[in-house]
């Protein structure tokens, strides 16, 4: 069972920002957005310094906390496969608002 998730992103683009803090409203686990430059990052979430070499700014990450004190992280297409799967009863209409708006932002900002 998963009892919460922290979103890692770039806290320099506001896009980035924007969208973190929106997946509180969408998710059914309490969320926890960090910024990837936040410098007590390492040591607050000690599984990004070992695969990512304590460099998380590459991309937003998730990190799933479960219910026995295990950590996931994951990225890309893992990191919105498992967001999905957290959505909220009842807030999928949200869900899908936002996915749109990353959709729509993402493709201006290339």
């Amino acid at each position: 069972m998963v009892t919460e998730v922290a979103v890692i992103y770039d806290g320099a683009c506001g896009g980035c920002s924007s969208i973190a803090a929106r997946l509180s409203s969408v998710l059914a686990p309490p969320v926890l957005a960090r910024s990837c430059r936040d410098p007590y990052l390492a040591t607050e979430f000690p599984v990004l310094g070992g695969p990512l070499g304590g460099r998380p700014c590459g991309g937003p990450l998730l990190i799933t906390v479960f219910s026995d004190g295990r950590t996931e992280v994951s990225g890309g297409p893992a990191m919105l496969w498992r967001g999905a799967r957290l959505v909220a009863p009842g807030r999928r209409a949200a869900a899908v608002r936002l996915a749109l708006w990353v959709a729509w932002w993402r493709m201006r900002h290339r």
